[in-house]
């Protein structure tokens, strides 16, 4: 037999965590997100050597190669069969719109009005302390306004040497969250260390842990130009990474913890914006729910009553079978290992990817809806028969007011 271990790879499930990536623009020159010499070894906590990395051909391998699944793949997928919690990380935007609906416009003046707010939010008004890439703790409203003053004159100092524009945002502000009964001192310790390890010496920061509602979470807030002069700028592959070290860092203090993509769980749809979510909390209604609605009236009443197939719809489902296609070669593999703790997993697994075959998306879900909706009005006498195409179109038309819960999270 050969000494060749083929391992099988679960890159349509979750990203590789050793894959060298860290938080970082381009421009900087150190910033990496391709393979470095541990890639070579997936399996570097089981020590065993990688020749092959795919399910497909992990799966249909010959016989006289040896088939496995990596230590540091095994163990995530115990954790994702077992339903570990999730950690929520999400950049909090700031808002567009003022309190009276009108547009914010983006200039020096209103950046520092909104700074010093956040500043004021996070502290809870200077009761919580904040706490300071040197380690330092800041207590108290006149602390508070110190620390603003100072981030604002280090952002003046970037615009007299170019380094930015008075439409450049002062801050960047992270969210680092957990289920309500976390630890939450293990919450700031975990977010502590990914600071110091992701933006430690580049950029400057305060932290601050949040109690008072259901998740505990921390409040990052970071100068978003870097003492390299780097302006810092989140992308989706970089709130992954944040992720997947903050899950690292809970790890290692006894913090059950995971941070997979949606469609490693089968979860179709994603969770509601900040907004919207607390104002089903004050039991108000949404305007976005009824644009939504409208949206699939038309959709529906524009393809002679059926909803249409839109091509992330056919992504999503290509996507699940990809997942469960990995599944079922680990499973194949975890069958037939001699360590009864692997058929544990197998069958675990087995019966966890039989639950991911739901890939309905939010669009089919207010179809539904306004399905059931349609038919209830019908069944009702001296009811009026449902809306055909032009009136529709004609109730969109007259709907002058902007839906304000279609623009981003509020930091708040």
């Amino acid at each position: 037999m050969s000494d060749f271990k083929f391992e099988v790879g679960f890159e349509d499930c979750w990203p590789n965590l050793n894959s060298g990536r860290s938080v970082r623009s381009p421009t900087s020159g150190n910033f990496s997100t391709g393979k470095t010499e541990r890639d070579g070894q997936r399996g570097d906590e089981s020590g065993e050597k990688t020749a092959g990395s795919s399910s497909s051909k992990g799966a249909g391998r010959s016989d006289t190669k040896a088939v496995s699944i990596s230590a540091a793949d095994k163990a995530r997928l115990a954790r994702v069969v077992r339903g570990v919690p999730e950690v929520m990380v999400k950049v909090s935007k700031p808002a567009k719109m003022d309190k009276h609906g009108n547009p914010i416009q983006l200039n020096l003046q209103t950046e520092g009005t909104r700074v010093a707010a956040h500043f004021d939010y996070i502290s809870r008004s200077g009761k919580l302390e904040l706490e300071n890439n040197l380690g330092d703790t800041l207590t108290g409203k006149a602390a508070t306004a110190a620390l603003c003053a100072e981030w604002m004159q280090s952002h003046d100092e970037d615009r007299a040497n170019g380094l930015a524009t008075d439409r450049t945002r002062i801050t960047t502000s992270i969210v680092f969250s957990m289920p309500g009964n976390t630890n939450a001192s293990a919450v700031k310790d975990a977010v502590r260390a990914l600071a110091q390890q992701e933006f430690g010496g580049r950029h400057d920061y305060v932290m601050a842990l949040h109690t008072d509602t259901k998740h505990p979470h921390v409040h990052l807030t970071l100068r978003t130009v870097g003492h390299d002069g780097i302006k810092l700028n989140l992308r989706k592959a970089d709130l992954q990474h944040l992720r997947d070290t903050f899950a690292a860092k809970l790890r290692q203090r006894g913090i059950e913890a995971e941070s997979t993509p949606r469609s490693a769980r089968g979860v179709t749809r994603r969770g509601e914006r900040t907004p919207v979510y607390k104002i089903r909390q004050r039991g108000e209604t949404v305007s976005v729910d009824k644009a939504k609605q409208r949206e699939v009236r038309r959709d529906v009443a524009d393809h002679g009553g059926q909803l249409p197939d839109h091509p992330w719809d056919t992504a999503i489902v290509s996507r699940r079978n990809r997942v469960l296609s990995t599944y079922s070669a680990a499973v194949a593999i975890l069958a037939r290992s001699p360590d009864p703790e692997d058929r544990a997993l197998a069958r675990a697994t087995e019966q966890f990817a039989a639950g991911l075959t739901d890939v309905t998306t939010e669009r089919a879900v207010v179809a539904q809806g306004v399905t059931v909706e349609q038919t209830e009005a019908r069944s009702r006498p001296g009811s009026a028969c449902s809306q055909d195409r032009t009136s529709v179109r004609e109730q969109d038309a007259n709907k002058g007011a902007p839906d304000r819960d279609k623009g981003p999270d509020r930091e708040r």
